[in-house]
């Protein structure tokens, strides 16, 4: 029996995606929750204890970085400060995205060739 066989195994630490984004405190950013219309389920945030909280934060929301937590169990989680009315709770770097998308720029028509 080895000396430390009665204590829990451990987990290794979550890694942060290459895919997150970096951003720094005092900058601001956009809410990426695409899927939205798909599901009913609200944008995963959390309060500074860790628990999830509801909320009504949309896709394409300004935020403010208030603050960071780099070696969360959950990844990198930022302090976000809702630009609207200054609510602010826990998110998770893959929830936010630097620029607001792109509107999408309607085609013009080829134009018409009279003879």
């Amino acid at each position: 029996m080895a000396v430390f066989d009665n204590l829990p195994r451990s987990k290794p630490m979550a890694r942060r995606a290459k895919s997150d984004p970096i951003i720094c405190v005092g900058w601001r950013a956009f809410v990426h929750w695409p899927h939205a219309n798909q599901t009913r389920d609200p944008v995963p945030l959390t309060n500074a204890e860790g628990k999830p909280l509801a909320n009504d934060l949309a896709d394409g929301q300004q935020v403010e970085i208030v603050s960071w937590r780099p070696r969360s169990r959950e990844g990198l989680l930022y302090q976000i400060r809702r630009i609207a009315d200054g609510t602010e709770w826990w998110i998770g770097a893959q929830y936010l995205r630097r620029e607001p998308l792109p509107a999408v720029v309607a085609v013009p028509a080829a134009p018409r060739i009279q003879r």
